[in-house]
């Protein structure tokens, strides 16, 4: 892929320098319009000292200046170092700048450097109980470390620890269904209703509006259900701490049955570890209930996991398949956003409907 117009390879060249003393070999961009929407540049820079010596890959992020997203991501940066600290060195650590920090601010954006880690996305060709298992040894080796975090001030607003809070995501996942049920269903019938107003995904991908239409009809017949089970948790209390929250099959990097990365951790936050717990196992095992069990007891021989904590992380992956087809379909349909590779959104939308078609008759063999 190109590298985004605004972007000056001469900029790049003088953001690397700043951080490593020495000029890249190489930038290449990274394709991530499938999944990540944070807004962030993501570009893969290789080094090489000298012709003799290897190369030694980074991966550069660039974020949009905002002197709020400075704070939280230096804090972040101070979490993952003590994390790593801690022993998890499946932790990639920002590296600092020639200034003494982690984030360097160039051509618009604030950048920050951290190592490429080693492996592959790869769980879902070979989905072993080795694997499985070690995922979840290092994801609660995470948890671990990083309820032991000590933010400072600035920081407290989003890596605080806490023994008995409300889930931020449960309320979250609440609020969501309901606009989704009392306003932005009813638009999105309205839209798949009229060809003239589906856009280029309408006349161009039939099959993506035959899914999205999918979707939105097991939306109907499940939002209710789904609704009353997480409103059954939105007063209770659980031990929060920070947490990934966005840890799913392709961040977690594998050689072999070893972890090697858990990688992507921008979206953390202070969350019930449950959360975590959904996105992991709902990427990886989907519905596979006994597998399920399999992780969490990986997870428990780490950590303590509460039986609440363990039944809310369920419901949570209930709710995470409930809303994310929608959240595709408003993407797409009321947004028009537009994607470099629209048939990588065509594939993630086969994979919801499946999930999404036992998550409806799930809930009519409640009602029978």
């Amino acid at each position: 892929m190109p590298l985004p117009q605004y972007l000056k390879f001469h900029d790049l060249i003088q953001i690397v320098e700043s951080f490593c003393g020495s000029k890249p070999a190489r930038i290449r961009t990274i394709d991530r319009d499938s999944e990540g929407f944070s807004g962030a540049v993501v570009l893969r820079v290789s080094l090489q000292e000298n012709l003799h010596a290897p190369e030694v890959e980074f991966c550069l992020r660039g974020w949009p200046p905002d002197s709020l997203q400075r704070e939280r991501l230096l804090g972040l940066h101070r979490l993952l170092e003590h994390i790593h600290q801690s022993g998890v060195k499946q932790v990639p650590v920002p590296v600092k700048s020639k200034f003494g920090t982690t984030l360097y601010a160039e051509a618009s954006q604030f950048w920050q450097l951290e190592p490429w880690m080693p492996g592959r996305a790869d769980f879902s060709s070979d989905p072993s109980d080795a694997r499985l298992r070690n995922a979840m040894t290092a994801l609660a080796q995470w948890h671990e470390a990083a309820s032991r975090f000590e933010p400072r001030s600035s920081e407290v607003n989003w890596f605080k620890s806490c023994s008995a809070e409300t889930s931020p995501t449960v309320e979250d996942r609440l609020e969501r269904i309901e606009r989704y049920y009392t306003q932005d269903a009813r638009k999105l019938r309205d839209i798949l209703g009229n060809t003239t107003s589906l856009g280029s995904w309408g006349t161009d991908y039939a099959e993506l509006v035959q899914l999205a239409r999918q979707i939105l009809n097991a939306f109907d017949q499940s939002v209710e259900s789904i609704g009353s089970e997480l409103q059954s948790y939105r007063e209770l209390r659980f031990r929060l701490h920070p947490c990934l929250r966005d840890v799913w099959h392709d961040h977690v990097l594998f050689e072999g049955d070893q972890v090697t990365g858990l990688i992507d951790a921008n979206a953390a936050k202070t969350e019930t570890p449950a959360t975590d717990l959904a996105r992991l196992l709902g990427s990886f095992l989907g519905d596979d209930g006994d597998r399920w069990d399999v992780a969490l007891a990986a997870y428990r021989s780490v950590r303590p996991l509460s039986n609440r904590e363990a039944k809310v992380a369920r419901v949570i992956d209930r709710s995470t398949v409930l809303l994310s087809g929608m959240t595709w379909l408003e993407r797409l349909f009321v947004h028009q956003q537009n994607y470099a590779s629209p048939q990588r959104i065509l594939d993630r939308l086969r994979q919801i409907v499946p999930r999404l078609d036992r998550l409806t008759n799930r809930h009519q063999s409640v009602i029978l």
